[in-house]
Formats: structure tokens, C-alpha cells, sequence
């Protein structure tokens, strides 16, 4: 009988087989641990930077909120307040009541505007386009507004989404008006049926997107584009204007 076929031979290389079978198993069990470790803990910190972002957001909208409450205050008392006040006055100098009719149209055009921006009127029967457009007509008497409308589906829009574009139109315009010293503003609407793609852009003097992506008009229409599961991009830099694209799925 071979040395190899002999009982204590083959008892030592199966004891050896065994051995390193089960080594194997073992070295298998414990990196499938270590990567199961390191998938939770990616997965673990994925969960609370998205946690920590939605604080965030959470805290901006507080903070936009009262800057929305704070603006309508100062348009309510430099605007509609200060113009009843000098109607107040003229009435009791009894001064002549043209000038009297003229404030007091004045003033109910300044009470009607704060009303369309807090809510605006007929958005049921209204499209997004339309209010838009409503909202930029009064500004082509400092701007020069070019206005695009691209229709290749019916629109179809949920109230809640056009307020929430609308806001964020508002948003962006306003803040160009405030700090752009832009004189063009573009505004482009393509609508399909499956996607909404907003393009605004001006000839202003632009920003290095970096410094202001954290700011709270920014993180406005983040929120609320996030909300709508929608996403933008931003191309802006010094002296060379800013442009926004927004797309939403419909």
C-alpha cells in the first residue's frame, strides 16, 4: 500500500482540507461583515447629510416666511398705509377732491397688488403662463421683458404647482430687479408632456454662483423646486449676466 493511501495520510490531508476549508469560510464570513459594515455606515451617513439638509431647508422656510411676512408689512406701510395717511390729511385740509380720488385709486391699486402677490386671483382658470405673464407686465415700464411661450401639450398643471413656480419666478425676477442692475430679462416656457422647462436670464452684472448658492433666495427656490420634485441650474459670473433652467416632470 502507497504511503498516500495509507489511513493516516489521508486522515491528515482531509483534516488539512477541512482546515482551510474552513479558513476560507471564515476569511468570506468576515469580509462579507466588513462590507456589510461599510454599506450601513455609508448608507448611515447618506441618511443623515439628506436628515441634516431637510433641517436646513426646514429652518430657510421659517426664515423666508418671515421675510415674506416682513415685506408685505413694508408694502402695507410705506405703500397702501402712507398714501391713506396723505388722503387722511387732505381730506381734513379740505383740499380739492381730485386730488383726494386720485390718492385713494392710488391706494386701492397698491391694496390690489398685495393681494395678487399673496394670492392670485383665478388660479384655477388661470395657466402658469398667464401668470406670468400678468406678474411681468408691470415691470416693462423699467425692463425690456422678452417673453417666450413654446405649447406642445396642454397644460395641465395642478394649482399648487403653478403657485409654486410662480413664487419661484418671483423669486428669481426680484432679486435680478434688486441686485443685477440688469435691463433685459428673457423668460422662456416649453411645455411637453412630459416635462416643464422654465429659461430666465438677464444681461446684468452676474455673481460668482459659489458665494450665493447658500443664500436664502436661493435656498427659496430650492425648496420649493424640491417640493415639486423639480431641479434648476444656474449659470452665473461677473459681468456676464445670470441664467436659470428649470425643469419640472410632469
Amino acid at each position: 500500500m502507497a504511503d498516500w493511501q495509507k489511513p493516516e495520510t489521508l486522515a491528515i490531508w482531509l483534516t488539512i482540507g477541512v482546515t482551510l476549508v474552513l479558513f476560507l469560510v471564515l476569511v468570506l464570513i468576515l469580509f462579507t461583515r466588513i462590507y456589510i459594515k461599510r454599506i450601513l455606515t455609508e448608507q448611515s451617513e447618506k441618511n443623515r447629510l439628506k436628515l441634516d439638509h431637510q433641517k436646513e431647508l426646514l429652518k430657510d422656510s421659517i426664515l423666508v416666511q418671515e421675510r415674506e411676512r416682513n415685506r408685505i408689512a413694508a408694502d402695507l406701510h410705506d405703500g397702501l398705509i402712507a398714501k391713506l395717511n396723505v388722503l387722511l390729511l387732505t381730506i381734513h385740509a379740505n383740499e380739492n377732491s381730485e386730488k383726494s380720488t386720485s390718492l385713494l385709486r392710488e391706494s386701492i391699486g397698491v391694496a390690489r397688488r398685495i393681494s395678487h402677490d399673496l394670492s392670485p386671483p383665478l388660479l384655477n382658470e388661470t395657466g402658469l403662463a398667464d401668470l406670468i405673464a400678468e406678474f411681468v407686465s408691470p415691470l416693462r415700464n423699467k425692463l425690456q421683458i422678452q417673453y417666450y411661450l413654446s405649447e406642445h401639450s396642454q397644460e395641465i398643471l395642478a394649482n399648487d404647482v403653478k403657485l409654486q413656480l410662480l413664487r419661484v419666478v418671483q423669486e428669481i425676477i426680484s432679486n435680478t430687479i434688486k441686485h443685477s442692475q440688469a435691463t433685459i430679462i428673457e423668460i422662456n416656457i416649453r411645455l411637453t408632456n412630459s416635462m416643464l422647462c422654465l429659461f430666465i436670464a438677464d444681461n446684468g452684472k452676474g455673481f460668482e454662483v459659489e458665494d450665493k448658492h447658500n443664500g436664502l433666495g436661493q435656498k427659496n427656490i430650492e425648496m420649493r423646486l424640491q417640493l415639486l420634485k423639480g431641479n434648476y441650474r444656474v449659470k452665473s459670473s461677473p459681468g456676464k449676466g445670470t441664467a436659470y433652467l428649470i425643469y419640472l416632470p410632469i
